[in-house]
């Protein structure tokens, strides 16, 4: 199956069911006969040992990664129990903070339609007595 396809059925998948896990798109793939197996590892951009996930090929990141950046998904982080019910995770220790870890972490993600929402403000005018 060709990337651009299997990408469509990703993006309307998470569309569908609001959120997917990595753990959710790999089993996307492997009903589609997609070849997603590699030993590649997804990290953050802040620290390099902060994993998202990991034995994708560079193509298969490829796929979220421009479904990231046209902004038809988002990364939201998720407790580890969304990938324990997936029947998924990672072997690795959790990350419970913001620091630059040492050693590799894993920050369990799911991907969610649409932008990443902004913070929005308001003002709200002061009463006056």
């Amino acid at each position: 199956m060709k990337k651009e396809e299997m990408k469509r059925i990703v993006q309307n998948y998470i569309n569908k069911n609001d959120s997917a896990s990595y753990a959710e798109i790999e089993w996307l793939f492997e009903q589609n006969g997609y070849d997603y197996r590699g030993e590649l590892l997804s990290c953050s951009d802040q620290c390099e040992h902060v994993v998202f996930w990991g034995d994708w090929n560079a193509e298969a990141f490829d796929l979220l990664k421009e479904l990231l950046q046209e902004g038809a998904v988002h990364r939201e982080p998720a407790g580890p129990l969304r990938y324990l019910l997936d029947g998924a995770g990672m072997t690795i220790p959790i990350v419970k903070q913001k620091v630059q870890y040492k050693t590799d972490h894993w920050a369990p993600v799911v991907f969610a339609k649409g932008p990443k929402p902004e913070f929005v403000t308001s003002q709200v005018e002061a009463k006056t007595k």
